[in-house]
């Protein structure tokens, strides 16, 4: 009886350490704000409060600051009319959708959110046509210029103005390229800088939103 009860205490030992190992490589590893920043992310010490907003999706959907509660946000600011930065972004983003979904990352409490810099032009339903056209799971919104630049500004995400001339469209060639997160608080909480690695954009998204 004792050889067997040490063959299985031995038999549980090896599993746990096995368990252990595996969970080791499969749970992405917490990056310092130093490799963070390395990789492309850099995250506020303090993630920033924002006001109040209210953009329209598809079909008359409202998408407002409660809609940040509890989830994860990615957040670019881009135009359907883009000629080149835009859409590189936007297939980035569904890049590190399609890893994230084949190794079974938690994204329940994730969500991806396009915002158009060029509401003259851009109805809610276009951009979030152009939005799915990346991804099912993305959320196009637009809403008129005043609510923009005020989300917009505080979100370091700069737009200027359009000029008098509705045929003018350069105001829109300015726009900062960079990745938006906001927390599960709805608190802006950090920011992607171009240019997007996919393997740098996939380990520190990952290193600050997993459970």
């Amino acid at each position: 009886m004792t050889i067997k009860k040490n063959i299985f205490f031995i038999a549980v030992f090896i599993a746990t350490v096995l368990a252990l190992f595996i969970n080791k490589l499969t749970t992405p590893r917490v990056l310092s704000t130093n490799e963070l920043l390395v990789n492309g992310l850099f995250m506020f010490e303090e993630p920033k409060k924002i006001s109040d907003f209210s953009f329209y999706s598809a079909n008359g959907v409202e998408f407002t600051k409660d809609d940040l509660q509890g989830k994860w946000t990615l957040m670019y600011f881009g135009f359907t009319n883009c000629p080149a930065e835009c859409p590189t972004t936007m297939y980035k983003i569904k890049e590190l959708i399609n890893i994230l979904r084949n190794k079974n990352f938690p994204l329940d409490d994730k969500q991806w959110v396009l915002v158009s810099i060029d509401p003259e032009r851009d109805t809610p339903e276009e951009i979030d046509k152009y939005a799915k056209g990346f991804d099912e799971d993305f959320i196009g919104v637009s809403n008129i210029r005043p609510m923009l630049l005020s989300l917009a500004t505080q979100l370091s995400v700069n737009n200027v103005m359009p000029s008098e001339d509705p045929m003018d469209h350069s105001h829109l060639d300015n726009h900062v390229n960079n990745i938006i997160l906001l927390n599960p608080n709805g608190d802006f909480a950090g920011v992607f800088r171009p240019p997007f690695d996919i393997s740098g954009l996939s380990l520190t998204y990952q290193s600050v939103t997993v459970k």
